[in-house]
């Protein structure tokens, strides 16, 4: 027997605007890809482009020039640097911001919150979240059916389309992943190379200050 969790709850249900739908999917698509000029190019489309910088940090819990993988947290001199701008942010920015985003979106973090903190609950990792999230917006980027037609290979087309957008964002996410990964690899062994340098340079001296008698 498979079991599932069903939400519900009426008070969030409303019909997206088209446009904000595309660009929602955008920006989720462009968190995902770390696309930092396409995020502030939506952030101005949606009346926050002066906290574009914010919004990786509100969905994905990453900043907008992160280096760590996706999946994983953020540095520690990333959660420094994130300390000081968020020090240097007022009541008045809070409130410039609320109060500039469409209603639409305003909708989109509280259901956000609400499945994360369902996500969180039910024990599934952020990195789950995010993937599914990727999933969606590349298939909410694809076309879109008209309602009257039922030709199957229009729908056989659409589905092709949204999930070659989805492998793309998945192959991205790859390679991404793979430049973290050999990042840390090339400092961990540039880390050996000067321990083993140091080491080395140490037995020498040891060696050159003993006197061997024959």
């Amino acid at each position: 027997m498979i079991e599932h969790a069903v939400l519900l709850d009426h008070g969030i249900c409303k019909k997206l605007d088209e446009e904000f739908r595309l660009e929602y999917c955008q920006l989720w698509k462009a968190l995902i890809l770390s696309d930092s000029k396409k995020i502030q190019l939506l952030a101005e489309r949606f009346g926050v482009g002066k906290y574009y910088r914010y919004l990786p940090i509100i969905f994905s819990g990453r900043t907008i020039d992160s280096k760590s993988g996706l999946e994983k947290g953020m540095l520690v001199e990333e959660q420094k640097k994130l300390k000081q701008d968020l020090k240097a942010l007022t009541m008045e920015d809070i409130s410039s911001f609320m109060e500039s985003l469409p209603s639409d979106f305003l909708i989109i973090l509280r259901t956000d919150e609400l499945l994360r903190s369902a996500v969180s609950k039910l024990g599934a990792s952020k990195w789950v979240r995010l993937q599914t999230y990727g999933k969606y917006a590349s298939l909410g980027l694809s076309p879109k059916l008209n309602p009257c037609s039922d030709l199957k290979s229009v729908a056989l087309y659409t589905r092709l389309v949204g999930n070659i957008e989805y492998i793309h964002l998945r192959l991205a996410i790859g390679v991404t992943n793979m430049v973290v990964w050999l990042e840390k690899l090339k400092r961990c062994l540039i880390r050996f190379h000067r321990r083993m340098s140091a080491a080395g340079k140490g037995m020498l001296t040891a060696f050159s200050n003993c006197n061997f008698k024959v």
